[in-house]
């Protein structure tokens, strides 16, 4: 399974035909058994007139984690970041390009998809009020794991989203979005073969569990890699 990241913000002009994309990736092939999309709401749009409900800092600062790291490449090969911008589109963290550019996001999808995972995560959850607590195993050592030094993160996601938007670069559109990323995780070390790993997200009062999904993913602090990938839908969420 391939993890795609997609920042962008309500306020943007230029996202909605890549929040669009994301969206219509089950039509394009690519389902919920090959793709993992989480779109991240960034908030330094929000100053222009238009503030993102699903914006926040937490998600910014995520895209200056990869930007930092001078670990992306372009699809041409070329490597670096001058700088954060939407739409912007992550494939397995390791290759980035506009979120507009549906071709070569289709390629690099799957390009990714030919690699194996560098391990297996079992996750299951546990839901309690508006709480999930999230067990996350390593079955086996993962041909790659010691490597890198490996850490888990958790987005609790919901599935779609409609807004209709009344200022900014977008006043007077309604906009229809999925995968969008609701809360998200601290990075946490991998745990050990055997031995779980816990997490906790909290759910938004206003979403229903009916209407969430749970990603959990393991990732190089080093390169940005992604070494595994689990959706979790809240049907299969204990205590539901």
């Amino acid at each position: 399974m391939v993890l795609v990241e997609l920042f962008t913000s309500q306020g943007c002009s230029a996202c909605p035909p890549a929040d669009a994309f994301v969206r219509e990736l089950p039509r394009l092939g690519f389902g919920r058994d090959r793709v993992v999309p989480l779109t991240f709401h960034v908030d330094y749009w929000n100053r222009l007139g238009w503030e993102d409900p699903f914006s926040a800092a937490a998600f910014t600062d995520r895209q200056g984690w990869y930007a930092s790291s001078n670990k992306l490449r372009s699809p041409d090969g070329s490597a670096g970041l001058d700088g954060l911008y939407t739409p912007q589109m992550i494939v397995d963290g390791a290759v980035q390009f506009s979120g507009q550019r549906r071709e070569t996001a289709a390629h690099e999808i799957s390009r990714a998809a030919q690699q194996a995972p560098a391990f297996d995560l079992a996750v299951r959850g546990t839901v309690r009020g508006s709480t999930v607590d999230l067990s996350v195993e390593v079955p086996g050592p993962g041909a790659g794991r010691k490597a890198q030094d490996w850490r888990l993160s958790a987005a609790l996601v919901a599935k779609e989203a409609r807004t209709s938007i009344s200022r900014g670069e977008n006043g007077g559109e309604i906009l229809d979005e999925a995968a969008v990323v609701r809360a998200l995780s601290d990075r946490i070390p991998l745990p050990p073969p055997g031995s779980p790993a816990r997490i906790q997200l909290s759910k938004p009062a206003e979403l229903a569990w009916s209407a969430v999904d749970v990603v959990v993913f393991a990732q190089s602090e080093a390169t940005r890699e992604i070494g595994a990938v689990r959706l979790i839908a809240a049907r299969d969420l204990d205590g539901r």
